[in-house]
């Protein structure tokens, strides 16, 4: 075979037909679910669907790239590679609603196949396994802008065509409109507005070029926008401390954003670095300062995430997580080391991003395969949590491995209903097995939360000087609502004051951690009162014992029993404090 690239006609034709072809295709398998009437779409169905509507994306951006032979063989291999993976989803899922556009856990198989085939496409063009980063660039962010164009063009396509719909029904005429919602007409003339779309991008390079030239521009002029904003963000955790992050329960989602943000406007800014072209000295250290954010970015989302998984275990949504926050601790220590670099401006992100994107493809590959599928990897996970022993089995979320983990989720039930280590797992298991579907939206019985006992060796006294740890409160066992800190059984020591604070005679219990105290009063026993965060400088004055209390200097005002209101005098000094006053 001629192992020439297409002409400009030739790669026309090419896309004109896959769109056409394949929309047919795509309008028998929608018409032919329509026939199931509410049956289950087959698994053939599934997998050739997923394929003609991902694979033909391949080809049309291959068509004006590739040499003949190249793209034909990587074309049976991307189509057998999606294949693979739309066959994975829908063997392992248990979600009876088929999505051929994979929105959930198989997301990953749009940057898998975005990076994948500008890998080979640019080593096609190059004639060699690894080509020059500035091909890589070229051809990624022209087909980045080249897809976003396409989708554009389509969308103004179909709205044309609606409104025309629309205007011939006002005379009584609707057989356009009922052309339009025809699947045999709809799919193969999308296929062909996408193609011809496509293909104006290649025959008009200048258009891309300068279209290309202005996303960049304006990207990079974000960059000193986002480096100041993650700075602020930075320092201010030096002050707040990590606890109010982590209260958020959206650490890590917000973190890994911030770090696709970075890596997407460092390259903006960076290009092909400053051998071509000037670069203003504000985007230069916006840019070394933004890598080494991006370690900070993603060290933190690691330390999110690994909190999560070791209180938890694994979930697909966790596994999925984890993924994100591998590939972002990659980029932060590939960024960060050249960022200090001093020879040369961010010398080395072009072999950083060359290895990058063939580690990031393997990522993905594997996780969109069984070789590490995330319900494979949440089921073992969560199996293993319940069948050691870390969770007792009646708080154990029986939910997740039923319906949330496919069927290897109902593997390790079968599992254990058989070799769980005690009876009382092995009935668990086998009866969580024949949950119907409907079980899966109940709302769980309310349980009572495990009890933590704390640990008297994390504990240090600070005032009043010489006293120890009440013992009742070290034998009392606290559940996750009575908000014992971390401190108080494992990690950082907790600090400790014993402080009256409401002059009844019996003294109340103040902990530290880091920034974050903890108030509990003695009652029948001790239970939460309240929680403050402070300064830096006011946790040191606690640590050392400079804790005091300070009375107000007017009672509350009451009328009736309904009215209660502080009073203050903003003219008259500060009460004197008895003893030494932290402010909490």
């Amino acid at each position: 075979m001629n192992n020439q690239s297409l002409k400009a006609n030739e790669a026309l034709i090419v896309r004109l037909a896959v769109g056409l072809i394949f929309g047919l295709g795509i309008a028998w398998l929608i018409k032919s679910f329509d026939a199931l009437e509410g049956k289950s779409v087959p698994l053939w169905a599934q997998i050739l669907t997923s394929t003609l509507i991902l694979g033909a994306f391949i080809i049309w951006a291959g068509a004006g790239a590739m040499k003949r032979l190249s793209l034909a063989i990587w074309s049976v291999i991307a189509l057998a590679l999606i294949a693979l993976i739309a066959w994975n989803r829908a063997a392992h899922g248990l979600d009876d609603r088929y999505n051929p556009f994979f929105l959930n856990l198989s997301f990953l198989i749009y940057p898998f196949l975005f990076i994948s085939h500008e890998l080979v496409s640019s080593a096609d063009h190059a004639g060699k396994p690894i080509a020059p980063y500035g091909l890589y660039f070229d051809e990624a962010w022209k087909r980045g802008v080249q897809l976003a164009l396409s989708g554009l063009f389509t969308i103004l396509f179909w709205a044309i065509l609606w409104l025309g719909a629309g205007l011939l029904g006002f005379i009584g005429f609707h057989w356009f409109k009922d052309l339009l919602t025809n699947a045999y007409f709809a799919w193969p003339v999308t296929g062909l507005a996408i193609a011809a779309s496509v293909n104006l991008g290649d025959v008009q390079p200048k258009l891309m070029h300068n279209f290309r030239a202005l996303v960049l521009g304006v990207l990079s002029w974000l960059l000193p926008v986002i480096t100041v904003i993650g700075l602020l963000f930075a320092v201010s955790l030096c002050f707040s401390g990590l606890e109010p992050l982590w209260k958020t329960k959206a650490a890590t989602a917000s973190l890994l954003a911030g770090c696709v943000a970075l890596v997407l406007l460092v390259n903006a800014a960076w290009q092909q670095g400053d051998t071509e072209r000037p670069v203003h000295i504000i985007l230069r250290w916006s840019a070394r300062i933004a890598c080494g954010l991006l370690l900070v970015f993603s060290a933190l989302a690691a330390w999110s995430l690994w909190l999560r998984i070791a209180q938890y275990g694994l979930t697909p949504e966790r596994t999925l997580a984890l993924v994100g926050v591998t590939i972002a601790l990659l980029y932060g220590l590939g960024y960060a080391a050249a960022a200090v670099i001093p020879k040369g401006w961010l010398i080395l992100l072009a072999p950083v991003n060359i290895a990058l994107a063939f580690v990031v493809a393997l990522i993905c590959l594997c996780v969109l395969t069984p070789i590490a599928d995330p319900y494979r990897l949440s089921a073992s996970s969560q199996a293993e949590r319940v069948n050691s022993g870390q969770v007792a089995p009646d708080i154990f979320d029986w939910r997740v491995l039923r319906f949330e983990t496919g069927t290897y989720g109902l593997e390790e039930l079968k599992r254990l209903s058989k070799n769980g280590k005690t009876e009382v797992i092995r009935k668990m298991a086998t009866d969580a097995g024949l949950w119907k579907n409907d079980k899966r939206w109940e709302i769980p019985s309310p349980v009572t939360p495990p009890a933590t006992t704390p640990n008297p060796k994390q504990f240090n006294v600070v005032a009043p000087a010489g006293y120890a740890m009440p013992a009742d409160f070290l034998t009392q066992s606290f559940t996750s609502d009575e908000k014992l800190p971390d401190c108080a059984s494992y990690g950082i020591k907790c600090y400790a004051a014993l402080i009256d604070l409401n002059h009844d005679g019996v003294p109340e219990l103040a902990l530290l951690e880091d920034r974050h105290i903890t108030i509990y009063i003695k009652q029948k026993q001790w239970r939460f009162l309240n929680e403050k965060y402070v300064s830096g400088d006011t946790a040191i004055d606690f640590k050392v014992g400079r804790i005091g209390t300070a009375r107000p200097s007017f009672d509350d005002l009451t009328l009736g029993n309904s009215y209660r209101e502080k009073i203050d005098d903003n003219g008259s000094p500060p009460p004197t404090p008895h003893g030494n006053v932290t402010g909490f």
